[in-house]
């Protein structure tokens, strides 16, 4: 079973050990008894206090932990204007079918370094061309290597097009400190469904599989981290300008991992709660609706920090805003096998949140409006962990066992006001 982990404003985790995890509901419901009656009356205003408890040890890392690999999306139902999807983005700018947008998409290419070509300093790179027309070269591995997209068969929808790019990609290889590599020794290709819904119905079909792809470095480390370029190849495209690109991201989620004591872990708990900033804190109109009032998305959150622009200083980047329990779930497993989930406080009139419908992977990801992959706050988005405040945080040496012990309080909360 994965750890318990408590979630920084920054997306960073701390995991933790935990030998027991105790909830405790109390609600503010009144009982009185009338005289003469003999009865006994209550009054429930659905007021509910939740506090957790977390008591566990800390330990020295055996290894280095907390390493991730960059990750870089290529979402071709997604806009990259106002329009709802990318289809209807290249409609309005007059190519109204799919033969129309294959003929602009040649000579256009994704230019992106692998981390092992970033760290090599070497200045290699991979272009992933599209060919449309005429006939598609052969790749070329070299410094700067050349993936051809072959675009000139039966080209259907937008799924047809990134089905090109994963075999284009599962065949080739390309330069890396100066060896021949091929591109799955180098990339987890992961393919999914697009981010819009309106994407399949645009292009006139009732669903398109296999709209989004994501590219994920198996060599970890902030390596990984680096500039997507979109634009037209000189000599093939009619031009180097690419204005209407599909959804392209940068590398990002690279993560150097650490090695870090008991003591080191103790450090980084006491700094993470007894000088922080909540920054203002956090307004969720979407939590005081419920499901009575569907909110519209650019109401659903609010960031004091980012308004006073000072989300990014140390002290408001580490506050802790919520803390994800791992328990194992059958109703929600597709197979024979349980999947893990996170324990989850639901919240607003109307809300309810039974195992079965408790869907959410453990730890999920999202990806913002630059592209970047980020842990959803659980202020901003529900169903992703229990958002809350550290109340208390007891650690004690263990000179026996050589260990570091902890007891920790959590409240659950969903409205947030704090300097």
């Amino acid at each position: 079973m994965p750890m318990i982990q408590l979630i920084r404003k920054d997306g960073q985790v701390i995991e933790l050990q935990a030998e027991s995890v105790n909830f405790s509901v109390t609600r503010s419901a009144s009982v009185w008894s009338p005289p003469i009656f003999g009865v006994r009356l209550g009054f429930d205003t659905n007021s509910a206090m939740v506090g957790i408890t977390v008591t566990g040890i800390l330990t020295d890392d055996e290894s280095v932990s907390g390493s991730a690999g960059a990750s870089v999306i290529f979402d071709l139902s997604r806009s990259t204007t106002i329009a709802s999807n990318w289809f209807s983005q290249q409609s309005a700018i007059g190519h109204t079918n799919m033969q129309m947008i294959i003929a602009a998409l040649h000579g256009k290419e994704i230019v992106f370094q692998s981390c092992g070509q970033n760290t090599a300093g070497l200045g290699e790179n991979i272009s992933l061309r599209f060919y449309s027309t005429g006939s598609v070269p052969s790749p070329t591995v070299a410094t700067k290597s050349i993936i051809p997209v072959n675009l000139t068969g039966t080209v259907n929808h937008t799924g047809d097009i990134l089905t090109a790019m994963n075999t284009a990609m599962n065949a080739a290889s390309v330069k890396v400190n100066t060896a021949t590599v091929t591109i799955p020794t180098l990339f987890t290709i992961t393919l999914g469904a697009g981010t819009s819904e309106t994407s399949a119905m645009s292009q006139g079909y009732p669903t398109v599989s296999n709209e989004k792809m994501t590219l994920t470095n198996k060599v970890v480390g902030t390596d990984g981290n680096t500039r997507v370029l979109v634009s037209g190849a000189a000599g093939v495209s009619s031009t180097q300008d690419w204005t209407n690109p599909f959804f392209t991201s940068q590398f990002t989620g690279g993560v150097t991992g650490s090695r870090k004591t008991k003591g080191d872990k103790v450090q980084d708990l006491l700094d993470m709660t007894v000088n922080v900033s909540a920054g203002g804190g956090f307004i969720s109109p979407q939590s005081f609706t419920g499901d009575l009032i569907e909110m519209p998305d650019s109401l659903g959150s609010f960031d004091v920090s980012k308004l006073l622009r000072i989300s990014e200083s140390e002290s408001v980047s580490k506050y802790i805003v919520g803390i994800r329990i791992p328990y194992e779930s059958m109703v929600t497993a597709s197979g024979v096998t349980e999947e893990v989930r996170q324990f989850i406080v639901p919240s607003g009139p109307g809300v309810s949140m039974p195992s079965h419908s408790n869907t959410e992977v453990f730890d999920p990801v999202e990806v913002d409006s630059n592209g970047d992959f980020s842990r959803p706050n659980p202020f901003m988005r529900q169903g992703v962990a229990i958002p809350g405040i550290v109340q208390t945080f007891e650690p004690a040496y263990a000179a026996g066992d050589s260990v570091w012990t902890y007891s920790l309080g959590f409240n659950a909360c969903e409205q947030l006001i704090g300097v």
